[in-house]
């Protein structure tokens, strides 16, 4: 390549530079000579003083400086000579923005990996890097060169160094890109983000005390700015630089520095803000400047520091401005303010900050407060009372607050001195001195009856009073002066709360969140005298309060009091698990005798089985519980007689759910065990013959014997053990499990269906089934006679029936009347369908093709065929879902509704008859609306106007609510999705046709405020498609402003307007 490297032609050497310096940056991981990579140095450095071959250089450069010394790198003395050259022979700001992007890379990589070759450099190196990175505006560029100062002037600390003599022309280059701003769009690729090229900068600003005098000043001046950007940049800039600078610097700004902080946290307004925003916005900003200078505060309490340690503490604690305000809301009942707020943030930080600035807060002001919230209360009584009573009138909320406020504080100084504080430290000492009576104070102050009706003020005392009590509980034990009484005291304030204070929810909610906390910080601390005392008050009084089935307080209270305090510790959840536990198998027995107390069990169990079984699931899992209670109850099962009653009183579904849940968090071998304990109770208790049910699968003839309410029961209780079992599970007596639920079944017992539908879908192991196939068999059988019942004349085929059934009785050959309500059975065989469905078995297209027949029977029972699409379709809580350990196939409801719609299609286009078209389309909605939208969207060309009909149609009854919702849902999907838009765009103006009718339709409101929500969406097309249905929308969106409902007429009314201006 000599030639091309050295040629006279400056674009053939250019390129021949640039290829070779190319050919570096891809062979970076071969390995090569010291001799090699010296004369690649050589050439590479020569090249730099060539402008017009200058890109190639820096490329070559650039990919000797990344190469690792495992393969050979570039030696140090190359690296000067490469800075030096740079320095002679390149000017940064005359090259395009990608080679002066390269440039700063490879300042940047020097510097960062060779900082040798730079730290005996003069000043010429400093002076170069002020010329490059001077008027720079490249966001990536800028970014680069500000990495390059920051690590620049780390690397010359010394005092009489050049970056001493440098700061003041580096910083006046830094500032003119404070604070940054982009002006870019948001689709611009720029490679690098406004918060990335403001960090950088920050990082510059903070690289070297010797920016001090500059930057301080700058960031102060920036802090009156009224732009909200340039306002947080100089707090968080001011942050950092508190840092960075050290206290021997920044304590000669410590005056001006409080003066400007107290100025943002005390007067700024969102009026002072300039924004181009809504209010709400301009609120957000003024809160999150505040919440910035409060951090910025407390950094600069924590690190300023000089020979008198208490200057910046008494610049605070003896300013005008602090002593009139804590003056004024100690001598008036002081409403809840901005500047209220400010004084206890800046009190709270103060106090906070360490052990001695906490004395000095205290000193100066804890004992007074606490005196004047006394005296303002008229509180002259010394000794605790929890007992109920008025308050006083007026009581000092600003004095509370602030009380509060320094309680926090000394909490967060506690808990940072691990050790323990030592007893001399005096505001230990004004707290001791103090306690009982704040105890007291916050005490009277619970027994305010904090009724709607009362103003802001006596709410907020309330709040703080309780706030007030979990600081003191949880001030760490080792170094707390809080004795044992004094903790028992609070811990019966605040449970005497959750006794007797039920009827106001948020302060009732409020103290049992308060409790929860106080029990969670001790088993955190590991207090274990704590721990104790907490059992012994709290957790054993709020455990009996779910232990009656009698008690003036609401039941759904006193379980969310004990699920509450349980969450403190899983030893305490424990308790409240057994609690319950005993509770429900002591009152099973008489749940015969009164509702009531039927409900109240059903009540336990729905707690115990929704709230405590997730909670100790994800807490780490401790399923001996669940395997405890659920043989229990089986016990139980056993002993009672009268299981009839149970149906009656209602208590069956809960005791069904609640078992199912049992199971389901159960390991395979704990299952096994309620498995083989509910299969013993049934085959003991069953009136029905369960030998007969063991050995084969029983004809239609041995399907019809009389059985009670009992054994409907028991059937009930052991199909929701089937249902919750993991495939793995072996399972006993499956013959005998098989028949019974099939009798069941077609008589139309729906928990049957559950269970053969789990079994099925999860081909639970057992020895007698060793083989799919047999079980294939036995569901021929199943389903061929669930369809010769519904449908006697049908003349549907089954495929595999016929060797099915040649081991057993035809279900064909009679057909007894009695035999169950057809419409229980569809519903039966869509359960079964549906375990099918969702494990991939193509047995489902004979249930479809059958439910598709049932469609054009009778009114009653067609409906019924519709509804089962739903079942099939839908997801549920009640089985076969991954709670229960259902068998999912991926994307099982994509593949049947691909099947199902060109039958669908064609079925409709067949029918004429109008009833039989209604259920079709019901049907067909089903599929439609729980199919995956993606998959809807997919063949939107084909089912659009069909759906658009479906919900025209379906609008007329009221029983088709929720699936027109369902259907409106996917039409507004379809509004998100760019071909989605394509098709409606197609078929514009039947869809706003059938949108304004539904505006009002009468029977559910999310229908009308959903057809408005896609009005709104629609005035995104294209202006030519729907100008002309304008009017039309802006009718029905008139018509809907006097709409009974709040929701429905904003929408309106954004439908309006949204319509009118974009059509303008």
């Amino acid at each position: 390549m000599d030639m091309y490297l050295t040629t006279t032609d400056h674009i053939v050497r250019s390129r021949g530079i640039l290829l070779l310096g190319q050919i570096m940056s891809h062979i970076s991981f071969k390995w090569l000579d010291v001799n090699a990579i010296t004369t690649l140095s050589d050439f590479f450095i020569s090249r730099l003083s060539d402008w017009q071959a200058l890109r190639g250089a820096l490329v070559g450069c650039l990919a000797l400086l990344h190469r690792k010394s495992s393969v050979g790198t570039i030696m140090v003395a190359d690296v000067k000579r490469l800075v030096e050259a740079f320095i002679a022979d390149v000017q940064v700001q005359s090259l395009a923005a990608a080679d002066r992007k390269m440039c700063f890379e490879i300042f940047s990589w020097i510097l960062d990996h060779y900082p040798e070759a730079v730290k005996t450099m003069d000043d010429e190196l400093l002076y170069w890097i002020c010329q490059s990175i001077d008027e720079e505006k490249d966001p990536e560029c800028l970014k680069l060169s500000f990495h390059v100062v920051e690590v620049v002037m780390k690397l010359f600390p010394d005092p009489s160094g050049f970056a001493d003599q440098f700061a003041s022309d580096l910083f006046e280059i830094l500032s003119k890109y404070f604070p940054v701003y982009f002006t870019h769009g948001a689709g611009d690729n720029l490679g690098v983000t406004r918060d990335e090229l403001s960090r950088a900068l920050m990082h510059a600003f903070c690289a070297s005390p010797y920016f001090e005098p500059f930057a301080i000043p700058l960031l102060l001046d920036k802090l009156s700015s009224s732009l909200p950007l340039a306002k947080l940049d100089s707090l968080k800039y001011l942050d950092n630089c508190i840092h960075c600078y050290g206290a021997d610097r920044m304590v000669t700004h410590a005056s001006a520095i409080w003066f400007k902080l107290k100025e943002v946290l005390f007067s700024l307004s969102s009026d002072q803000l300039l924004s181009s925003g809504s209010p709400k916005d301009a609120e957000n900003n003024k809160n999150q400047i505040k919440s910035e200078a409060e951090h910025c505060l407390k950094t600069a309490v924590t690190y300023i520091h000089s020979p008198d340690r208490d200057i910046f503490i008494n610049l605070i604690l003896l300013d005008e401005d602090i002593v009139n305000n804590i003056h004024s809301v100690t001598t008036e009942e002081k409403s809840i303010d901005s500047s209220l707020q400010a004084l206890g943030s800046v009190v709270s930080i103060l106090a906070g900050s360490s052990t001695y600035l906490c004395t000095r807060v205290f000193q100066a002001h804890f004992k007074r407060l606490v005196d004047i919230l006394g005296n303002s209360a008229g509180f002259d009584s010394q000794h605790l009372s929890i007992a109920n009573g008025s308050s006083p009138a007026a009581i000092n909320y600003g004095a509370l607050y602030l009380s509060v406020q320094m309680l926090s504080s000394c909490r967060e100084v506690a808990v940072a001195s691990r050790e323990g504080v030592p007893a001399e430290e005096s505001w230990w000492l004004i707290l001791e001195e103090k306690l009982d009576q704040i105890i007291h104070l916050f005490g009277k102050l619970l027994t305010i009856d904090c009724q709607p009706t009362q103003s802001a003020v006596r709410k907020e005392c309330v709040s703080c009073a309780v706030k007030g009590l979990l600081i003191l509980a949880t001030i760490p034990e080792q170094c707390s002066l809080l004795l044992e009484n004094a903790y028992e005291d609070i811990l019966q304030m605040l449970t005497l709360v959750i006794t007797s204070k039920y009827e106001n929810a948020h302060f009732w909610r409020l103290s049992l969140k308060t409790l929860t906390s106080i029990g969670s910080s001790a088993v955190e601390l590991h207090a274990s005298k704590r721990e104790m005392v907490y059992n012994r008050i709290v957790v054993d009084k709020i455990i009996c309060l779910a232990e009656s089935c009698d008690a003036s307080m609401p039941l759904n209270l006193r379980l969310e009091a004990c699920f509450e305090v349980g969450t403190a510790s899983v030893n305490y959840m424990l308790r409240v698990a057994r609690s319950l536990e005993e509770t429900v198998i002591r009152n099973i027995s008489q749940v015969n005798g009164s509702i009531e107390c039927a409900d109240y069990v059903a009540c336990l169990i729905d707690c115990y089985s929704s709230r405590l079984l997730p909670w100790f699931f994800t807490s780490g899992g401790l399923n001996e519980l669940a395997l405890s209670f659920a043989l229990r109850l089986w016990d139980e099962i056993g002993d009672l007689v009268t299981l009839d009653r149970i149906i009656s009183e209602g208590l069956l579904e809960s005791l069904m759910m609640g078992m199912k849940l049992l199971v389901g968090v159960c390991t395979e071998e704990q299952q096994s065990l309620i498995v083989q304990k509910a299969c013993g109770i049934v085959s003991s208790m069953l009136s029905l013959p369960v030998k007969a049910l063991t050995h084969h699968l029983l004809s239609v003839d041995e399907l019809v014997p009389a059985h009670s309410v009992q054994d409907t029961a028991l059937v009930c209780m052991l199909s929701s053990v089937i249902v919750g079992l993991w495939p793995q599970t072996p399972v006993p007596e499956m013959m005998m499990m098989i028949n019974l639920f099939s009798v069941f079944l077609l008589n139309g017992h729906i928990p049957a269906a559950h269970a053969l539908a789990s079994i099925f879908n999860k081909y639970l192991q057992n020895s007698e089934f060793s083989h799919e196939i047999k079980l294939d068999k036995i569901l021929d059988v199943i389903l061929g006679g669930c369809f010769s019942i519904v449908l006697p004349s049908s003349n549907l085929k089954m495929s595999r029936s016929s060797a099915a059934t040649s081991d057993n009785a035809d279900f064909s050959d009679s057909l007894p009347g009695s035999i169950g309500s057809k419409i229980d059975i569809l519903c039966g065989l869509a359960w079964i369908g549906k375990g099918l469905l969702m494990r991939g078995d193509e047995k489902v297209k004979e249930i479809s093709m059958f439910l598709l027949k049932c469609l054009s029977s009778e009114a009653s029972l067609a409906s019924a065929a519709a509804d089962a699409f739903h079942v099939m379709m839908g997801d549920s809580e009640v089985c076969l879902n991954k709670k229960f350990h259902a068998r999912i196939k991926f994307l099982y409801k994509q593949r049947f509704f691909s099947i199902l719609m060109p039958i669908f299609l064609s079925k409709i286009k067949e029918t004429s008859e109008l009833t039989t078209k209604l259920v079709i389309y019901r049907a067909f909605g089903h599929i439609i609306s729980n199919a995956p939208v993606s998959a809807v969207i997919t063949e939107a060309h084909q089912i659009l106007l069909v759906m658009v009909d479906i919900l025209a149609k379906l609008s007329v009854d009221n029983q088709d609510k929720d699936l027109v919702y369902s259907l409106l849902l996917v039409l507004s999907g379809m509004l998100m999705d760019e071909k989605g838009k394509e098709c409606i765009v197609e078929n514009i103006r039947i869809i706003i046709s059938v949108l304004a009718q539904l505006v009002s339709y009468p029977h559910m409101m999310v229908v009308r405020e959903t057809a408005l929500q896609c009005f709104v969406a629609m005035s995104s097309f294209p202006h030519s498609k729907v100008y002309r249905m304008r009017p039309q929308v802006l009718q029905a969106a008139i018509k809907a402003l006097d709409d009974k409902k709040r929701a429905v007429r904003q929408e309106a009314v954004r439908c309006r307007q949204t319509w009118q201006s974009s059509f303008a």
